[in-house]
């Protein structure tokens, strides 16, 4: 990155910071956690720019960033908050991928280098962080894991730890007790009065209300089964969307979704629209106060 780049990256940074209130950071601000007061946790893993020279380059593993996922994160996060004054629990990963990954176990992560284990500890401890403090408050937490994709075909993919060939299975499979547990919505299923299938592709799914609002989406009615490749849901959604946690992995395309100021605005209008009404459907939480 150029200083240039360096620049307006930190002053929109700072910009999006001062929206909200009480950043929390790790050492050397690798990894910043802003508390909400939503039951909603928002993770991006994979937008940070820092290459410090104390962290080497990752030998092995995907080390490629998720572009603008971290200004895409404060979109929906600033979206949310202009609509019903509330705001989600944030928490950033400041690291270029190629530095560490959170979104792996902390061997593949870090890859033995000190002050990138420390970060991913730090990461997935402000995630417990938040976690305790929103089911203490709540008693339930929302997670969503945002990440990037440039896959053929425009689309948005979303991960509940099912594979495509998973997914492919009769209803009567789907809306087994052993396959939901094996899901990052078990939580979601047990406070729903619908079936899984419906959860997962019925039109009362987030990818319904996201394709519903402009923005073609898998799992979904129009694409129950996502095509290959496809992100089922990583580390970080099998870590903590368990217990008194659920969520799921979102995968954004880049084409007219997070590569503009005024897309990326116009995703987070879309999603936080689906989103209202699927946490209100399925978890009764409303986004507003």
């Amino acid at each position: 990155m150029n200083r240039l780049s360096f620049l307006f990256w930190l002053l929109s940074a700072a910009c999006a910071a001062a929206q909200t209130s009480g950043s929390q950071f790790g050492t050397d601000n690798y990894v910043e956690y802003i508390p909400g007061d939503l039951p909603l946790i928002l993770t991006s893993p994979h937008g940070g720019r820092l290459k410090p020279d104390g962290v080497p380059g990752r030998t092995y593993g995907v080390t490629g960033a998720d572009a603008n996922t971290q200004e895409l994160t404060h979109a929906i996060a600033n979206e949310i908050f202009t609509r019903g004054g509330r705001r989600p629990h944030l928490v950033f990963s400041h690291l270029h991928r190629s530095r560490l990954d959170p979104n792996r176990e902390v061997v593949e992560a870090a890859q033995g280098n000190p002050s990138a284990i420390l970060a991913w500890e730090e990461y997935h401890r402000f995630i417990e962080q938040a976690r305790a403090a929103v089911v203490k408050k709540h008693g339930f937490a929302f997670l969503i894991d945002m990440h990037g994709q440039n896959h053929k075909g425009e689309r948005v993919e979303l991960g509940y730890l099912h594979s495509p060939a998973e997914l492919n299975q009769p209803a009567e499979v789907l809306n087994s007790p052993g396959f939901v547990a094996r899901g990052s919505l078990a939580l979601l299923v047990k406070r729903s009065k619908m079936p899984y299938t419906e959860i997962l592709h019925g039109t009362q799914s987030i990818g319904a209300l996201i394709a519903a609002n402009g923005f073609r989406c898998t799992p979904s009615p129009q694409m129950p089964v996502p095509d290959e490749p496809y992100f089922k849901g990583g580390y970080t959604t099998a870590r903590h969307c368990t217990g008194q946690t659920t969520g799921f992995q979102l995968e954004a395309n880049r084409t007219r979704l997070r590569d503009t100021n005024g897309n990326r605005l116009k995703f987070a209008r879309a999603f936080v629209t689906a989103l209202e009404h699927f946490l209100a459907a399925h978890m009764r939480v409303t986004l507003r106060k």
